[in-house]
């Protein structure tokens, strides 16, 4: 039986990758404690499908302010730092796993490490250009370089590393961290929660209004604003849709106002809030189109969002920004891909798909068949792998 700690700056109920992990160690009777921010309205110690969860009482925030991240995060490593401390001294873990953002959270390991706790770091997004994407700045800004030596520092620290695909772990090749340092669990959805094909049979006729949905943060890099604008283009051409927005984050104002702005109130239900993972289920079945309208960028060219992979799982035919990683991943008949930022692209792509159940279901069938190249079952087995191989070390 292996011993873990995960620790995350995020709450666990609502984050796929960390829930996943845990859980799948949990599952084989594996000794699992997260380490996470404490969600409102449970308590501070408690336990989630066999995993130990102890939250650290500080807010989550998606601003856009140096200082406000820097004091966050200047609470929560100290807290994260103290409650590692103390459970290793009692009990020593095998393997404590660190999942970013920050990097630098690794180094709340140091302790535990010293006294024999091997270190593994999941990198699940590339700071510096997330850095340089949310804050307008330049690859050679001095603090985007600080953010990468930061970056490389914590990989140099861990034991091993692990990312989320093959793109974004060329990105860190390219920061100066060594390729062999990297082992990649892609994010496949877990089919327990999404279960293979759910809404591929659900699919209404032509002559319904289609519902289209989207799921995650809610900031600008995203392109929801753009989504927005092509419901409106779609609407005031005749077609019958409705879009769901779930989710928060910082651009939950703006998108609340461009709502009003764009008279789409009886179009788009706009549900501000994280919906835990457990619950997206009801959200998302009866959905038509799923849509990823993220804007092309330095950050946004590596990620495959993991609400796609959860649609492909489902069985909904989804719109997505035409992205080097997602490209990696998808042929065009399996994800419609269109232009990042360009409105009428994704509104002639969703008027298109609307019009055109076979074509909705076609597509989504194609994209089910990536499933047995990428999916849950592999990636666990991959992962747990790599945890027993750090445990025996």
């Amino acid at each position: 039986m292996v011993r873990l700690a995960s620790v995350a700056f995020t709450h666990y109920d609502s984050d796929p990758r960390v829930r996943r992990m845990a859980e799948a160690l949990a599952e084989r009777g594996d000794d699992v404690t997260a380490i996470a921010l404490k969600t409102a309205g449970f308590a501070r110690k408690r336990q989630v499908a066999g995993v130990n969860v102890v939250g650290v009482p500080i807010p989550r925030y998606r601003g856009r302010s140096n200082a406000a991240y820097a004091a966050l995060y200047g609470g929560f490593f100290p807290a994260a730092t103290a409650i590692l401390s103390a459970m290793h001294r009692r009990r020593p873990f095998d393997v404590i796993e660190f999942h970013n953002m920050p990097d630098f959270i690794v180094f709340a390991g140091f302790p535990a490490k010293r006294r024999g706790a091997k270190v593994l770091l999941d990198l699940h997004d590339p700071m510096p250009e997330l850095y340089a994407s949310k804050f307008s700045r330049g690859e050679n800004h001095p603090a985007v370089r600080l953010v990468t030596a930061v970056e490389r520092a914590s990989v140099s620290f861990a034991d091993r590393v692990t990312t989320v695909n093959e793109v974004m772990r060329d990105a860190f090749v390219r920061h100066g961290n060594p390729k062999d340092a990297f082992t990649v669990i892609e994010n496949a959805a877990d089919t327990r929660r999404f279960p293979v094909g759910a809404a591929l049979g659900r699919q209404r006729s032509g002559s319904d209004v289609v519902r289209i949905v989207y799921h995650g943060t809610l900031t600008p890099r995203l392109g929801l604003d753009v989504a927005l604008h092509a419901i409106k283009e779609v609407t005031d051409a005749g077609t019958a849709v409705s879009l769901a927005l779930i989710g928060d984050g910082d651009d939950a104002p703006r998108l609340t106002g461009l709502v009003v702005e764009l008279g789409l109130e009886e179009i788009v239900d706009l549900q501000i809030g994280y919906v835990p993972v457990d619950e997206l289920l009801p959200h998302l079945i009866d959905a038509d189109i799923g849509i990823v309208p993220a804007h092309a960028g330095a950050f946004t060219n590596t990620i495959v969002p993991s609400k796609l992979l959860e649609y492909v799982t489902l069985g909904i035919p989804s719109i997505c920004s035409d992205l080097p990683a997602v490209r990696h991943y998808f042929d065009s008949d399996q994800v419609t891909f269109v232009k990042p930022g360009d409105a009428v692209a994704l509104a002639e792509a969703i008027a298109a798909l609307a019009h055109d159940p076979d074509r909705r279901r076609r597509q989504a069938e194609r994209a089910m068949a990536s499933l047995n190249r990428h999916n849950w079952a592999t990636e666990r087995q991959r992962y747990l792998d790599l945890i027993d191989e750090l445990a025996e070390a």
